[in-house]
């Protein structure tokens, strides 16, 4: 069996591994370790060992063939656990099986037709709003957008004026996550630092909000007298199969925050990169238009338009393919496997990059062009399985798929029917790989009112 200093991959430096590089341009470092090392690569990050994978099959057996052998990784729950605590996003084994069967009926069928009317209702209203000639933010607009539908669908409230407080604690957060995964050795949260007492404040502001919208559901529920179909009012009503008791505060909080800022942030992403990739392509701006145009002739979507809205989907499949929200998987080897070919020892982070995997000429032709018309039915079920997998893959993927893609395709078919929108700078927009894959400045679009 190889050893550890025999496993291909950068060396780095002695006490930082390949942390410098990874500080520098992490989605370059992982370009450059395909590239010279192929689909395994090892290398540490400070002395935490990692394995990059890059081939689909690889990836499908950590995913799906052995997922028992793998947890979460080291990333995931130290850096955002304090933020989540032990929501469906993080938790393992048992508890974590329980709580993805309660929520799981939250996100059926005809659960997800009924929430088509509010992502439909709200993306009117932010579009009658806005004026010919208009300068918008598409990034923040798509997260103020996508705040509002999670707040109205999931916890079953109007989130209101409470957004400009959500976003400057994300932002926060989202600070502090890029620090300590950039330091060689992260400074636990309960040690007294200026940092941790800025976070916990953080986290008790978000707390906070989210206490309120608790708060008004349950006072909903009480006098409505029925449980109505929202993921709060289930698990405010929920009872332990075995004591009949209801979820605890922390309980219901961790899954509320881990609900809520994931129902927003990744769908936010992905409509911003879409935008700012149908303003680079006019002509499939044009498509969309068109394809809204003769589908809807004039009336709003609904979900039975879905299906014939074959091109909105594409655009969306394809930003997604370019640009994935969650842009990278991570899990950790809690013994000595061996992956294809490849041994990997145990407490390895194994990470699994679909920014990489999705950009890869062995799987698409001309991988690093938007070509939206590539997602045939025939291509789709050619390729590998798990050489697109925006939403992760096996038994932890996205509980909430179906829900992002519903709600991508209606935003876009009612924006590109009533709007068209023009990119006022046309410089490429840079990146920036945090907790998801976010624009690195603001998406600057010019509004033209259709007819």
């Amino acid at each position: 069996m190889a050893t550890v200093e025999r496993l291909p991959g950068p060396r780095g430096n002695w006490l930082l591994g390949s942390l410098p590089a990874i500080r520098q341009d992490m989605l370059g470092f992982f370009e450059t370790c395909q590239r010279e090392y192929g689909d395994a690569a090892y290398f540490r990050v400070g002395q935490r060992r990692s394995m990059l994978l890059s081939h689909p099959d690889d990836i499908e057996q950590v995913l799906v063939t052995d997922n028992k052998k793998f947890i979460k990784n080291f990333a995931l729950s130290f850096f955002l656990r304090p933020l989540l605590g032990n929501g469906l996003l993080i938790n393992e084994g048992q508890d974590w099986l329980r709580q993805r069967r309660l929520i799981q009926p939250t996100f059926a069928r005809p659960r997800l037709e009924h929430y088509s009317q509010a992502m439909v209702d709200l993306t009117q209203r932010m579009l009658s709003t806005w004026q010919n000639g208009d300068e918008r933010d598409l990034a923040r607009e798509m997260m103020q957008l996508t705040m509002a539908i999670a707040g109205k669908t999931l916890l079953g409230v109007d989130v209101g004026g409470r957004y400009q407080q959500v976003v400057e604690c994300l932002e926060s957060v989202m600070r502090d996550f890029l620090a300590r995964f950039r330091s060689p050795l992260p400074i636990p949260y309960w040690f007294p630092t200026f940092g941790n007492w800025r976070l916990k404040r953080t986290i008790r502001r978000l707390d906070a909000v989210l206490q309120q919208m608790i708060d008004e559901r349950r006072t909903a529920i009480e006098g409505q007298g029925e449980i109505p179909g929202d993921f709060l009012s289930l698990l405010i009503t929920a009872r332990d199969e075995t004591d009949g008791k209801p979820l605890s505060n922390q309980q219901l909080r961790d899954e509320v925050m881990t609900m809520f800022l994931a129902g927003h942030e990744t769908t936010a992403n992905a409509l911003s990169w879409t935008w700012y990739l149908l303003g680079q392509h006019p002509e499939e701006q044009q498509r969309v238009r068109q394809e809204v145009d003769n589908v809807l002739a004039g009336r709003v979507p609904t979900p039975a338009d879905v299906p014939r809205l074959m091109h909105c989907e594409r655009v969306i499949k394809e930003a997604m393919r370019l640009y994935p929200p969650a842009y990278v998987v991570g899990r950790r080897c809690e013994e000595d496997c061996t992956i294809g070919e490849h041994f990997i020892p145990a407490m390895t982070n194994v990470l699994m990059c679909q920014w990489l995997v999705h950009r890869d000429e062995r799987w698409f032709d001309e991988p690093a062009e938007f070509i939206p018309n590539r997602w045939t039915s025939e291509f789709s079920h050619s390729l590998p399985k798990y050489a697109y997998f925006p939403f992760g893959g096996g038994p932890r993927a996205c509980i909430g798929n179906h829900f992002a893609m519903l709600e991508g395709v209606l935003v876009l078919a009612l924006m590109a029917q009533r709007v068209e929108l023009e990119l006022i700078d046309r410089e490429p927009l840079p990146i920036m790989p945090a907790i998801t894959l976010r624009p690195g400045k603001p998406v600057d679009m010019r509004v033209q009112l259709r007819a």
